[in-house]
């Protein structure tokens, strides 16, 4: 049974060390910054006190509906009905443990709890909501509606030339090309550290400054490209053939994700081993929440169990458009650089 003990010989409490992480953010400071992720405090009363599945209404935008009528005292002005669909996102559950051994050389001169929250544990959890993230976002840029959302400027044969690496106004283009007079709603890109290279060698990266709310406020200094936060993530790679390597690149707007935190019994505790290697101490961590891209509904048949894969969250086929394309500010290109 997991309970209060030991973590390398340090006190290991897992109430205190779950304070600690609970102010942790769980992605990174320039995701945050760039506001593509809304908390949504309705979410964990949809789900209820239980279960993983969850509905929400989408109303359609009025804005491209008829023209004003002409106030001339004579003209009806017959009401026109407001129109709405629905959503439906999962509950996304991890789990991960390890063993003391793991945490040695970091356990010294510092709070180990704090140490824990900081550097190994906050860190590890950050990377994994934003792998849940990029997965989130293939699986969107695979279905077919969202087609007028993706370019593809890469090739994987004969030769690579400009005509396929980042220009100047590749980023613009592409969000022009998803929203047009919407695309303005565009705060973060997501690229390889290849492209992100490419943009400096063009002299396109800039340094400004965000401030970042919390338990307390920080200022820091992030990385855009014509205004976009960059986070630059190495996984986004399709291919490993160093001639025709293919980068993809996503575009995300404000607001573009939905999120909650769910509650979960036991979410971080320590065991003690006496057997194993004369005494081993293990640290058992597990987090849950809602990360839904907004405008899509997701299919739980397509799941094939209480919470959703990273592989599953990738398919084309979990997802389907239940909104105006124009509302689901994601877009993708594909590059050789």
């Amino acid at each position: 049974m997991a309970h209060t003990g030991t973590v390398n010989g340090f006190y290991f409490d897992p109430d205190v060390f779950s304070e600690y992480m609970q102010e942790k953010p769980y992605v990174k400071d320039a995701i945050i910054a760039s506001g593509i992720i809304v908390d949504d405090p309705t979410i964990k009363d949809l789900l209820g006190a239980k279960g993983n599945i969850g509905t929400m209404p989408i109303f359609n935008n009025i804005d491209g509906t008829d023209d004003a009528l002409n106030f001339d005292g004579a003209t009806a002005n017959t009401p026109q009905d407001l129109t709405g669909k629905k959503q439906k996102f999962m509950k996304i559950g991890r789990m991960r443990a390890w063993k003391d051994k793991d945490f040695t050389r970091y356990l010294t001169g510092v709070s180990p709890l704090q140490n824990l929250a900081d550097n190994l544990v906050g860190k590890y959890w950050t990377n994994q909501w934003q792998k849940v993230l990029l997965a989130e976002l293939k699986g969107a840029m695979g279905v077919t509606a969202l087609a007028g959302h993706k370019t593809n400027i890469s090739v994987t044969e004969g030769s690579i030339a400009d005509t396929n690496k980042v220009s100047e106004t590749s980023l613009i283009e592409l969000g022009a090309k998803a929203l047009g007079d919407m695309a303005e709603q565009f705060a973060l890109v997501l690229m390889h550290s290849a492209v992100y290279a490419r943009y400096q060698a063009l002299g396109l990266v800039n340094y400004d400054k965000y401030t970042i709310p919390g338990a307390i406020t920080r200022e820091i200094t992030l990385s855009t490209i014509h205004g976009y936060i960059v986070v630059v993530d190495d996984s986004l790679v399709d291919t490993t053939v160093d001639s025709f390597p293919v980068y993809t690149t996503y575009l995300v707007g404000r607001g573009a994700f939905l999120g909650a935190s769910c509650d979960i019994p036991n979410p971080y505790a320590v065991e003690y081993d006496p057997e194993t290697d004369g005494g081993v101490n293990k640290l058992y961590t597990k987090q849950a929440r809602v990360l839904h891209p907004n405008g899509l509904s997701i299919d739980d048949a397509k799941v094939a169990k209480e919470s959703p894969t990273n592989t599953e969250l990738a398919a084309a086929t979990t997802w389907s458009l239940v909104f105006n394309h124009k509302n689901v500010a994601i877009a993708e290109l594909k590059s050789n650089g």
